[in-house]
Protein backbone atom coordinates (compact mmCIF):
# COMPACT_ATOMS: atom_id res chain seq x y z
CA UNK A 1 0.00 0.00 0.00
CA UNK A 2 2.65 2.34 0.61
CA UNK A 3 4.37 2.20 -3.00
CA UNK A 4 1.12 3.60 -4.40
CA UNK A 5 1.22 6.07 -2.26
CA UNK A 6 4.50 7.22 -3.62
CA UNK A 7 3.53 7.05 -7.20
CA UNK A 8 0.28 9.30 -6.83
CA UNK A 9 2.26 12.66 -6.06
CA UNK A 10 4.44 11.94 -8.86
CA UNK A 11 1.40 11.21 -11.13
CA UNK A 12 -0.08 14.28 -10.26
CA UNK A 13 2.81 16.52 -11.00
CA UNK A 14 3.10 14.61 -14.17
CA UNK A 15 -0.32 15.51 -15.02
CA UNK A 16 0.21 18.98 -13.86
CA UNK A 17 3.33 19.60 -16.16
CA UNK A 18 1.75 18.09 -19.08
CA UNK A 19 -1.85 20.70 -18.45
CA UNK A 20 1.04 22.99 -18.66
CA UNK A 21 2.72 22.35 -21.54
CA UNK A 22 -0.83 21.80 -23.34
CA UNK A 23 -2.00 25.63 -21.97
CA UNK A 24 0.70 26.95 -23.24
CA UNK A 25 1.24 24.82 -26.42
CA UNK A 26 4.39 22.84 -26.47
CA UNK A 27 5.59 20.07 -27.77
CA UNK A 28 3.20 17.56 -29.42
CA UNK A 29 0.24 20.16 -28.12
CA UNK A 30 1.73 23.05 -30.53
CA UNK A 31 -0.34 21.62 -33.46
CA UNK A 32 -3.68 21.39 -31.71
CA UNK A 33 -3.29 24.80 -29.90
CA UNK A 34 -2.43 26.81 -33.03
CA UNK A 35 -3.87 25.04 -35.76
CA UNK A 36 -4.90 27.81 -37.84
CA UNK A 37 -1.39 29.20 -37.46
CA UNK A 38 0.55 26.26 -38.67
CA UNK A 39 -1.69 26.21 -41.70
CA UNK A 40 -1.26 29.42 -42.87
CA UNK A 41 3.09 29.26 -42.06
CA UNK A 42 2.80 26.22 -43.94
CA UNK A 43 1.18 27.70 -46.90
CA UNK A 44 3.68 30.92 -46.67
CA UNK A 45 6.93 28.37 -46.42
CA UNK A 46 6.07 26.11 -49.44
CA UNK A 47 5.31 29.66 -51.63
CA UNK A 48 8.10 31.48 -50.28
CA UNK A 49 10.44 28.99 -49.22
CA UNK A 50 10.30 25.25 -50.73
CA UNK A 51 10.70 22.68 -48.99
CA UNK A 52 11.85 24.24 -45.78
CA UNK A 53 11.32 23.32 -42.25
CA UNK A 54 9.95 25.58 -39.35
CA UNK A 55 10.12 25.34 -35.67
CA UNK A 56 7.18 25.46 -33.02
CA UNK A 57 4.77 28.69 -33.16
CA UNK A 58 5.03 30.94 -30.05
CA UNK A 59 2.72 33.79 -28.95
CA UNK A 60 4.13 37.36 -28.66
CA UNK A 61 2.34 40.67 -27.82
CA UNK A 62 0.30 41.16 -31.30
CA UNK A 63 0.38 37.88 -32.89
CA UNK A 64 2.89 34.63 -33.09
CA UNK A 65 6.03 33.97 -34.33
CA UNK A 66 8.46 31.13 -35.55
CA UNK A 67 11.87 30.58 -36.63
CA UNK A 68 12.25 29.21 -40.41
CA UNK A 69 15.03 26.60 -41.35
CA UNK A 70 15.70 27.77 -45.39
CA UNK A 71 18.99 26.98 -47.40
CA UNK A 72 19.82 30.87 -47.29
CA UNK A 73 19.62 30.46 -43.67
CA UNK A 74 17.32 31.09 -40.08
CA UNK A 75 14.37 33.88 -40.61
CA UNK A 76 12.61 34.86 -37.56
CA UNK A 77 8.66 34.85 -39.50
CA UNK A 78 6.02 37.24 -37.86
CA UNK A 79 2.66 36.74 -38.02
CA UNK A 80 -0.69 38.68 -37.03
CA UNK A 81 -4.40 38.29 -37.69
CA UNK A 82 -6.56 41.18 -39.34
CA UNK A 83 -10.09 41.41 -38.24
CA UNK A 84 -11.36 39.34 -41.09
CA UNK A 85 -9.09 36.17 -39.98
CA UNK A 86 -6.46 37.23 -42.93
CA UNK A 87 -3.24 35.97 -41.61
CA UNK A 88 -0.01 39.03 -42.33
CA UNK A 89 3.71 38.22 -42.56
CA UNK A 90 6.77 39.90 -42.00
CA UNK A 91 9.89 38.53 -41.57
CA UNK A 92 13.88 39.19 -40.42
CA UNK A 93 16.73 36.92 -40.86
CA UNK A 94 18.99 35.86 -38.57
Amino acid sequence: MEKKCGKIPVLVGLAAFEAYRFYKGRGVFNRLRFKAQHEAVSSYIEAHYPGSRYSEITETDGGWSCVVMAPEGKIVLYMTKTPDNVFVFWEKSM
